[in-house]
């Protein structure tokens, strides 16, 4: 079976991956921050054989929790059961999601291509959001050439395949790609999108990686890095530090190879590696960048507090509940590579507004490999939470996934307490009798007390990272 190198759906702008390395399967990771799909709206001459209808995922009230108005101030646009527009929104996002097939001569499916993509609307503004879907929509068009090389690429290795006098293997599903988003902040100022690209063209595991759309709602222009800060070097020299404290935490050591902080520089401060998200600047490194494929995709995120204080113009505030957004703590033996789960602080913050800051250290699922039990691992100066958090999963936490981080998120600024929000997505049977297929993500938000307590407050549809829009 031939090795190739990753030939992009989209234009060179787009993405840099290559096939190749260990790993699990030939479907996009779990876990990843972007909608369900199903896409692309490009056909490639005879090598489409069959192209689903165009829709449109609109945003519905009735799949938000709560009222239709999202953490970031911005009512969400929706329809009704009448399809009739529901709310007076300024700003909304739909998806529209395509489909290709392409086959080869013998009619077995040999590459399905999915492509989600935004749709803007701003009311009484429509020159700007046509603006936004122009770039929107040149960022997704495909690159001819290499549509047709994929395509060529798919029916060549099945072709092999047949041909292989030891049985060749060629994935029953045929291989794929999808292009998909994620809304990462959208308010009267600021819509940001997360684009993720994957790719499975043979191999042990599938690639991916995003890159982050900054549109700035007043314009519709996009906007850059240079154009966070009056001062961008030193905005720079001071973000690109504080990334380095935090590849050399806990959190991140042992996700991480060893990088320079040349490395860290070039990795997330050129191209279009950077968000908004509703907890701050978030810089985006894909697998293989600096970390192995196991460790996914890692996220460096400065709170925009901390971004306000190094220089960050005052007219990309975001007025929201977060605070910030971290990782759970992994560490292993240097020698053993057993974990190592301690009350070492991977992080302080006063939670409970008594003026002194709590040492947190934050591990999740903690596995015992001897035998095979598990439990939820929550310090908070020193003393283990998991017991609390636990209890929220109960008898379903076989079918829980925990996110790959926790929020500190202020739901009551003025009571001067901050709440922790555990990030968990929950598996269940769908109908579909192929098991636990269905999937819906979640957040548990504890608050800890001026009693040196840890008390449970509520269960939350969806993460309360992302703005409020069903995915």
């Amino acid at each position: 079976m031939k090795k190739k190198q990753l030939s992009i759906l989209l234009t060179a702008s787009l993405l840099a991956l290559s096939t190749g390395a260990c790993g699990a399967d030939n479907t996009a990771p779990s876990g990843q921050e972007t909608p369900d799909s199903s896409q692309s709206d490009s056909e490639t001459g005879t090598e489409t054989a069959e192209t689903n209808e165009n829709a449109e995922n609109i945003v519905n009230p009735d799949d938000i929790s709560g009222s239709a108005e999202s953490d970031t101030g911005v009512t969400i646009d929706g329809t009704g059961e009448s399809g009739e527009n529901t709310s007076a929104s300024p700003v909304s996002v739909t998806f529209r999601e395509t489909s290709d097939e392409i086959k080869a001569d013998d009619g077995a499916l040999v590459l399905t291509r999915d492509v989600s993509m935004p749709v803007v609307a701003i009311e009484g503004a429509e020159d700007i959001a046509a603006k936004i879907n122009a770039d929107i929509e040149a960022y997704y068009n495909p690159s001819p050439s290499d549509s047709e090389e994929n395509a060529e690429w798919a029916k060549s290795d099945y072709e092999d395949s047949k041909a292989d006098e030891n049985g060749g293997w060629f994935p029953d599903s045929g291989y794929s790609e999808s292009l998909t988003a994620a809304v990462t902040r959208m308010d009267d100022a600021m819509l940001s999108l997360e684009m993720t690209y994957y790719s499975y063209m043979g191999g042990a595991h599938g690639n991916y990686g995003s890159v982050g759309k900054n549109y700035d709602i007043r314009t519709g222009e996009l906007i850059s890095l240079d154009d966070l800060s009056e001062d961008y070097a030193a905005f720079h020299a001071t973000a690109l530090d504080y990334i380095v404290n935090q590849a050399e935490s806990p959190a991140y050591k042992d996700r991480l190879f060893e990088p320079s902080k040349d490395d860290l520089d070039s990795a997330l401060f050129e191209g279009g590696a950077w968000i908004f998200t509703q907890s701050g600047l978030s810089f985006m490194s894909d697998p293989y960048v600096l970390g192995p494929y196991a460790s996914g995709e890692i996220y460096f995120r400065i709170p925009y507090e901390k971004a306000y204080d190094i220089g960050m113009k005052e007219e990309y505030r975001y007025n929201g509940n977060f605070v910030t957004e971290r990782y759970y703590i992994t560490k292993y033996d240097p020698e053993t590579r057993e974990p190592v789960v301690d009350s070492t602080p991977d992080y302080s913050f006063d939670l409970n507004g008594d003026g002194v800051d709590e040492q947190l250290a934050f591990y999740g699922l903690i596995f015992n490999t001897d035998d095979g039990s598990s439990k939820y691992t929550y310090y908070i100066d020193g003393t283990d939470w998991g017991e609390v958090i636990g209890e929220q999963f109960g008898d379903n936490k076989d079918n829980i996934y925990l996110d790959t981080s926790y929020a500190l998120y202020d739901s009551d600024p003025s009571d001067g307490l901050t709440e922790i929000a555990v990030l968990y997505t929950e598996f269940y049977d769908d109908g579909s009798g192929d098991g636990l297929t269905g999937r819906k993500e979640y957040s548990c938000l504890f608050r800890y007390t001026t009693d040196k307590e840890l008390q449970f407050l509520e269960k939350r549809d969806g993460f309360v990272t992302k703005p409020d829009i069903p995915q």
